[in-house]
C-alpha cells in the first residue's frame, strides 16, 4: 500500500496550492522530489510475495475451516468469515503495489492518459481505505459478540444469531463505504508529478485531506476501535474470571468451543495492535515531527515499511489461529484429512473403473473366441 492514501500524505511537503483554481505546483525538497529506492523495491517484491503466497493459502482455509459445522452455527464464526473475506479483498489490492513498485512495471501516466490514472487511484484507494476500516470494526464486533455472551449468558439465543452478526457487518460495510465516499470524487487522483494519490484540484478539498482527513483516518480507523477493543476484553475477562468461579454448569463441549474462539479473538485483537498502531503512531507524528526534518524519500520509505508491517495483518491469522486455538489446529487437520480421503476415494474410483472396464473387455474377448470356436465346428461338421 506504499501509493495508496497514507503515501499521499509525503506528498504535503512537495504539493502546494498556490492559485485559486487549486493548481499544483511542487517546491522540489529533494531536488526531484521522493523517489523509490532500492530498499523500498525488494521489500515490495519479496515481502508481498510471502504475504500473497501464505496469505491466501491461509484465507482459504480459514473460510473452509469456520464453515465445518463444528463452527458454522456460531455467531462469531461468520464475523470471522466476514473479516477473512475482508483481508483477501486487501492483498488483492496489494497487487497493484506488487506490480508497479516491487516488479517495476511502468503504471498508467497521468501525463499521457489522466481519466484512466485517476479513475484506478480513486478506486484503488477508496477500496483498500473501505476494507482497512471495515476489518477494524469487524474485529470489534468479533469482541462484542463474546463480550455478550459472557455478560449476558442466559440470552445468548436472542442476541447472538448469525442473522444479527450479518447486519451488524453490513452496516459496518455502509458506513465504511459513506466515510470513504469522498475518495471516488473528481478532486481526488494521481498527482502527476509523482504519479501517487491526493488531492489534484479543489482548495477546499486539498485543505480537508491534508489537516483534517488523515487525522480522522488514523482515529477512526485505528485508534477508536483500539480503545474500544481494550474497554471490551478487559471487562470480558473481568466477568469470564468471575463466572468460573461461581462454576457455571455448562456444556462441557460448549464451554470448550467458547474458550477456544475466545483465544482466536484474542489473538486477533493481538496482532491488530502490534501491527496497526506502529503505522498510526507513525502518521500522526508525521506532519508536526517528520515532515519537518525528513526528506521525502526517507518518508515514502518509512511509509512502505510501516505499510508492509500493517499488511502483516491481513495476511497472516490463520497461522496465528493455528498456533494458539487447538480447536483451530484440530479443524484444519481435520479438512487435510478430507481433502486425502477424497483424493483416495476418486482415484480408488477411478481404478475400480479401470479394473471393471478390463475385466469386460476380458469377458467379450472370450465370448467372441467361443463363438468362433462353435462356428469353426458347425462348418467342419
Amino acid at each position: 500500500m506504499d501509493t495508496s492514501i497514507r503515501s499521499s500524505t509525503i506528498s504535503h511537503g512537495f504539493v502546494s496550492s498556490s492559485s485559486p483554481g487549486g493548481s499544483i505546483s511542487y517546491s522540489q525538497g529533494d531536488g526531484n522530489g521522493p523517489t523509490t529506492t532500492n530498499m523500498q523495491q525488494n521489500l515490495v517484491l519479496y515481502g508481498y510475495t510471502f504475504l500473497f503466497l501464505f496469505g491466501y493459502f491461509g484465507h482459504i482455509n480459514s473460510i473452509i475451516i469456520f464453515l465445518r459445522h463444528t463452527l458454522r452455527e456460531i455467531s462469531t464464526s461468520c464475523l470471522f468469515i466476514c473479516i477473512t473475506i475482508s483481508n483477501i479483498i486487501y492483498l488483492l489490492t496489494c497487487i497493484y503495489d506488487f506490480l508497479y513498485t516491487g516488479i517495476g512495471l511502468s503504471p498508467v501516466s497521468a501525463l499521457t492518459n489522466p481519466s484512466l490514472s485517476n479513475a484506478l487511484c480513486r478506486f484503488r484507494t477508496f477500496v483498500q481505505s473501505v476494507v482497512m476500516c471495515s476489518s477494524a470494526w469487524l474485529l470489534l464486533a468479533i469482541s462484542i459478540d463474546r463480550w455478550l455472551r459472557i455478560r449476558f449468558p442466559f440470552q445468548v439465543k436472542k442476541l447472538c444469531t448469525i442473522k444479527r452478526v450479518l447486519f451488524g457487518a453490513l452496516i459496518i460495510l455502509i458506513f465504511a463505504i459513506l466515510f470513504n465516499a469522498h475518495l471516488l470524487l473528481p478532486s481526488f487522483g494521481t498527482l502527476r508529478q509523482v504519479d501517487i494519490c491526493g488531492p489534484i484540484s479543489n482548495n477546499i478539498y486539498t485543505i480537508f485531506f491534508r489537516q483534517i482527513w488523515t487525522v480522522l483516518l488514523t482515529c477512526l480507523q485505528s485508534l477508536v476501535p483500539t480503545v474500544i477493543l481494550l474497554v471490551v476484553t478487559v471487562d470480558m475477562f473481568i466477568h469470564l474470571r468471575a463466572q468460573q468461579r461461581q462454576s457455571l454448569n455448562q456444556n462441557r463441549r460448549r464451554a470448550f468451543i467458547d474458550r477456544q474462539i475466545l483465544a482466536i479473538m484474542s489473538t486477533s485483537i493481538f496482532l491488530f495492535f502490534s501491527t496497526q498502531i506502529p503505522i498510526s503512531v507513525f502518521h500522526i507524528l508525521l506532519v508536526p515531527v517528520l515532515r519537518p526534518t525528513l526528506s521525502g524519500t526517507y518518508i515514502l520509505q518509512l511509509t512502505t515499511i510501516f505499510n508492509f508491517v500493517a499488511s502483516i495483518n491481513y495476511a497472516t491469522t490463520f497461522y496465528v489461529h493455528c498456533l494458539t486455538s487447538r480447536l483451530f489446529r484440530q479443524e484444519f487437520y481435520n479438512v487435510i484429512c478430507c481433502c486425502s480421503i477424497f483424493k483416495n476415494r476418486r482415484i480408488g474410483v477411478e481404478t475400480q473403473t479401470i479394473i471393471q472396464t478390463n475385466q469386460r473387455q476380458i469377458e467379450l474377448t472370450r465370448l467372441r473366441e467361443k463363438r468362433n470356436h462353435q462356428l469353426c465346428a458347425i462348418e467342419t461338421v
